[in-house]
């Protein structure tokens, strides 16, 4: 061979040598060094260990955050405690001039010791079936302040938001039912003995209520009434429905809110239907809703003095017997 091919064929070989080389420390060496270096703490692309230790520390302090932001931890209930609408039950009834008051116990796990302020709550009060009550409450006016889960207020009920009389309530029978999201008619009445004062419902129940009320209180009062078939009382008014008189035409709250205005006044007062007695069937007169005092007199004398001397003028109160 010449001197210059055995040159060639060194200079072959050296390449050859030298690239295998090359691959040898490229995929094995060079990755064996970088899983060492990383086993031993060695930085890798530019981030230290420490700096990612502290982004885990953030990301589960960011976490126990959104955690007490939005759902409480068994030990901390309270801080996203919502005060949902409480139970409500009846344990008073009792009259303020005409105004009923109602004191109502409320109880509720969901409100512990936060407070319910919710506004257009409509607090519905029945007795055997009927309603006897029912006006609507902004509380974010009185919040209802729970101590652990309990609370207590009392509440006011005018005559156009109650149909029977205060001491014909059986507290012990009744029921009382919250409604959130109800719409007032007019703004709240004031507060009467300190009692929450509330706006009327819609003016189409508070007809149904009256009318309902007047039936149930003719039914109930018709047993005191015929004790005046031998002895005399007066009449305190006599109305019928639809009838044009005193500046309005009368509806049936307006009647049965009369009846709750005298019996404030008189104890004694009588719902009546004019038809289920003779005085009446006998002039004609017998389509008419009457108030009695329930007053008893001796004689027709003695109850006509009684007029006026309770402020009464000879065209409301007349002395009366039902025989």
């Amino acid at each position: 061979m010449t001197k210059g091919a055995v040159t060639a064929i060194v200079a072959v070989t050296v390449a050859v040598i030298a690239i295998a080389a090359f691959g040898v420390w490229w995929f094995v060496l060079r990755d064996d060094a970088s899983a060492r270096a990383g086993a031993a703490g060695t930085p890798l692309s530019g981030e230290s260990s420490e700096s990612s230790d502290s982004n885990d520390a953030g990301d589960t302090a960011d976490s126990g955050d959104a955690d007490a932001r939005g759902h409480a931890s068994a030990g901390d209930k309270s801080r996203t405690a919502v005060c949902a609408v409480p139970d409500a039950s009846l344990s008073d009834v009792r009259l303020d001039g005409t105004s009923l008051i109602a004191s109502v116990d409320f109880e509720s796990e969901s409100c512990g010791d936060s407070s319910y302020s919710a506004a257009g709550v409509q607090v519905t009060i029945q007795d055997d079936g009927n309603v006897v009550a029912a006006a609507i409450y902004d509380f974010g006016d009185a919040p209802l302040e729970f101590d652990d889960g309990t609370a207590q207020a009392d509440l006011a009920f005018t005559t156009v938001q109650y149909w029977r009389p205060y001491d014909q309530i059986d507290a012990s029978n009744a029921s009382v039912e919250l409604t959130e999201g109800a719409t007032a008619s007019g703004a709240s009445a004031a507060a009467a003995e300190g009692a929450l004062g509330g706006a009327n419902i819609a003016d189409a129940d508070i007809e149904r209520y009256a009318q309902l009320a007047m039936s149930w209180q003719l039914d109930h009062d018709k047993t005191a009434a015929n004790a005046f078939y031998s002895t005399f009382t007066t009449q305190l008014s006599s109305k019928q429905y639809g009838m044009q008189v005193e500046g309005k035409t009368w509806k049936y709250r307006d009647i049965y809110e009369q009846f709750l205005q005298r019996r404030a006044k008189h104890p004694n007062a009588l719902f009546i239907w004019s038809g289920d007695y003779p005085t009446y069937q006998e002039n004609g007169t017998t389509d008419f809703y009457v108030i009695l005092s329930g007053e008893g007199f001796g004689s027709a004398a003695d109850a006509t003095a009684w007029c006026p001397a309770n402020g009464y003028s000879t065209d409301d109160c007349i002395a009366v017997d039902l025989q």
